[in-house]
């Protein structure tokens, strides 16, 4: 059977006295963050915890929450990451589909937690407990060697635009996943990557991975604040950060047109593709951006920009990384040729395992190519542009219409921070767009300007039925969109 070494252990062994996590306060070294591993592990088999048990994690990022994610893994036990933005209902439903054994918790989600019906203990406990007389035999319960078939967490996805659904990633999918980005990216031991994204969604947990394999830091926050992010980056204590484009929108502005440090040696894009006048700016500002794609479903990276790459590949998302194999097919599923646009499908060492409990979910093409549901083109040296969702297309008045196409264009108007266009009914053409605007927040917005600049970009049939502008739309746990709540609340707001 294959094995893997747990990086962090290998880490601890190559680069003891370099630091593995640090924060605000303080930072803990390859070795320590070892031995407080080891600690928790043994804490989690004497509370009882089994071979193949899921723990829930209920917890903002700490340094405590990354050694908890390796301690449940070393002992063989799989995490399920809880989102914070949920609710108790949702955390209930969740750890009871995953059959959650216990859940973990820091302290001011404690008392939340206890409502879930499972033991619950404190995070932070975990790593200050004394060894007993039974260490020498639950030691042998802690294994530096990991299965890479084997379960390592559970992670709902978001559902923004459908119903979250449990993926179960292995070891070997993360392991893999984060061989093919170090070797894209060159992270290396010295570096230190920002952890500003949460470690209850896949690219926040993905750093970790990437990190512990490349002997890299990571410097753990507590959400995205420009004036704490560029304090790090003045100080030159970060060289890595995974960005989602809303907050390279925000970290622009914060930093007015002052130049990035060289010591920021990679900015990822990630979770959306970024606007027409964002990579403008990037361009402009000669700022070490790569854009690159991925989904909870591979772990995530799937392609990537690499070091190096001219900046007119900044409005792709790059190209595969290795050990993962994408293809472009039409509805046949037959493959295109470049430019034209196709449903993007994937295969590979990073690809899940599958649903939890939800076999329907599955959509598998014949030789285990899984079907993303994202449409896109390669462009002819290889590029992936990803141009939205295939569910997402609608027909108004025997039309199709795709509402990224609406986006791209109102994403281009002045002064306007984000936009999103929803599907609605209408009687007389079946559907009509109707586009949400969020503007830059000192600017007077007029919705009849913005109407008459796009009727010069776009086809009469894709004008938006209604232009409404809201100081900040909803978003989803890494800034991305969120339209199930936009739906929502236009069904509430706007739809008589």
């Amino acid at each position: 059977m294959e094995r893997i070494t747990c990086s962090l252990y290998t880490s601890s062994i190559r680069y003891p006295h370099s630091i593995a996590f640090c924060d605000s306060r303080h930072g803990i070294s390859f070795q320590e963050a070892e031995i407080r591993i080891r600690r928790m592990a043994h804490w989690l088999i004497m509370l009882g915890t089994k071979n193949s048990d899921r723990i829930g994690l209920l917890s903002e990022n700490s340094i405590d929450y990354a050694v908890g994610v390796y301690a449940i893994n070393r002992i063989g036990a799989s995490m399920v990451s809880l989102n914070l933005r949920l609710t108790e209902k949702d955390w209930k439903q969740q750890s009871e589909l995953s059959q959650c054994r216990m859940i973990l918790s820091d302290k001011n989600h404690y008392d939340r937690a206890k409502s879930l019906g499972l033991p619950v203990y404190i995070l932070e406990d975990g790593p200050q407990t004394s060894l007993n007389s039974k260490a020498e035999k639950v030691e042998r319960l802690i294994s530096e060697n990991i299965n890479p078939d084997k379960e390592a967490s559970v992670i709902f996805t978001s559902g923004t635009k459908g119903i979250p659904k449990g993926v179960i990633l292995t070891n070997g999918n993360y392991y893999y996943n984060a061989l093919a980005s170090n070797l894209n990216l060159k992270l290396a031991a010295g570096d230190c990557w920002l952890l500003s994204l949460p470690l209850y969604h896949v690219g926040g947990l993905s750093i970790l991975h990437r990190c512990a394999l490349a002997g890299a830091s990571v410097y753990v926050t507590h959400g995205f604040n420009c004036e704490e992010i560029n304090s790090l980056i003045e100080a030159s204590r970060i060289t890595h950060l995974s960005l989602v484009p809303t907050m390279v929108q925000r970290l622009i502005e914060s930093r007015g047109n002052k130049p990035m440090p060289y010591t920021v040696k990679v900015i990822l894009l990630g979770g959306a593709p970024a606007p027409k006048k964002m990579v403008e700016k990037i361009r402009l500002l000669r700022l070490p951006v790569l854009t690159t794609y991925g989904m909870t479903e591979s772990a995530s990276q799937i392609t990537s920009m690499s070091p190096g790459d001219p900046a007119d590949k900044l409005s792709t998302s790059g190209k595969p990384l290795k050990h993962v194999q994408l293809r472009i097919v039409d509805s046949e599923g037959k493959d295109v040729p470049p430019g034209v646009q196709g449903e993007i499908i994937v295969k590979g060492k990073i690809l899940f395992r599958g649903y939890l409990n939800r076999d329907v979910w599955r959509k598998w093409h014949d030789d285990q190519w899984f079907v993303t549901g994202d449409k896109g083109y390669f462009d002819s040296d290889g590029y992936l542009t990803v141009t939205g969702r295939v569910d997402d297309m609608f027909v108004s008045g025997g039309e199709n219409i795709y509402p990224g196409e609406i986006e791209v264009e109102a994403a281009s108007y002045p002064h306007i921070r984000a936009c999103a266009v929803l599907a609605v009914d209408d009687t007389e053409w079946g559907k009509r767009p109707v586009l949400f605007v969020e503007p830059v927040e000192t600017v007077e917005f007029n919705e009849q300007d913005m109407a008459a600049y796009l009727k010069t970009r776009l086809p009469k049939i894709k004008i938006p039925e209604k232009i409404i502008s809201l100081n900040r739309l909803p978003r989803a746990a890494i800034g991305k969109i969120d339209y199930a709540a936009l739906r929502e609340l236009y069904q509430k707001e706007y739809s008589s």
